[in-house]
């Protein structure tokens, strides 16, 4: 890999100097990272002006997925109150699991109207496979804190939309900086024993849809659309997959699939699940 570099001072004035090693070594979670994603990380560090070393910004990278800028929620939040429009927030946690929603309202001077942003529970929760059971649960945050952490979504998307310049087209996690911690022991053993996956859904609260969507972007929309129905429909263990499989695309041997099995399925065959399910 070239040795790329990007020299600029961040919102304090301290001169930064990034290179291409310091990505690569220091910064992504996975050494697998290309030229064209770390030009793309040094130049969006440069043009947003953040400190990859002070977490305000990640890079996450797992095998052979594409890589993500990930900006973390108090950067975010930090840049909007800074701005000069910024004219506070107001946020709003009404209901119970499973029909619980967070409504964040943010101000702008300059803007007739708020920005109002309200995200179901059903649509936000973050989950990950057990390993037993095969069924998708919520992460440990969301588990052990779901009001917090919807309400942090809900703030995080209001933030952005009332704010779209403060991290350009970088993706905002609603987790403390500890949660995208790729130096996290935790994380690394896993990453070592093959899991790699496994720890970024449970540390990142990245869901399976986002996950699958990040490797396989051209299918997004369809995707999007069969995950929407799995859930409507409750089809949520690798059982009742195998068992859907087995009715849309009789013939072919579907004893071992995994959770990737739709990442790995080609267009036609996703196709015709959607047909059978909508049919």
């Amino acid at each position: 890999m070239k040795e790329l570099a990007v020299s600029y001072s961040d919102e304090k004035g301290q001169e930064i100097k990034l290179t291409a090693s310091d990505v690569v070594e220091y910064i992504s979670t996975d050494s697998s990272v290309t030229e064209k994603e770390v030009f793309a990380f040094l130049n969006m560090c440069k043009y947003l002006k953040l400190n990859p070393f002070l977490k305000e910004i990640y890079l996450i990278k797992y095998k052979d997925s594409p890589a993500t800028f990930v900006i973390s929620y108090q950067t975010l939040l930090k840049r909007a109150e800074e701005n000069v429009n910024f004219d506070g927030y107001e946020t709003e946690v009404k209901g119970e699991i499973p029909n619980m929603t967070a409504t964040a309202t943010v101000y702008r001077k300059d803007r007739s109207y708020p920005v109002k942003i309200t995200v179901n529970y059903s649509e936000a929760v973050k989950t990950t496979m057990d390993r037993q059971t095969g069924e998708l649960r919520p992460t440990t945050m969301w588990k052990n804190m779901p009001e917090w952490m919807l309400r942090k979504v809900a703030l995080a998307r209001a933030l952005k939309e009332a704010f779209p310049s403060a991290v350009g087209n970088a993706q905002v996690s609603e987790f403390e900086a500890v949660d995208i911690d790729s130096g996290d022991k935790r994380v690394q053993e896993e990453i070592k024993e093959g899991d790699g996956q496994k720890a970024i859904d449970e540390m990142y609260g990245v869901s399976e849809e986002e996950a699958k969507e990040r490797t396989c972007p051209e299918l997004d929309s369809g995707k999007l659309k069969l995950y929407k129905i799995l859930k409507e429909k409750k089809i949520d263990t690798l059982s009742k997959v195998k068992d859907l499989l087995k009715e849309a695309l009789p013939g072919e041997n579907w004893a071992n699939i995994k959770k990737d099995v739709f990442e790995k399925m080609d267009s036609l065959k996703l196709l015709k699940v959607l047909e059978y399910l909508t049919r």
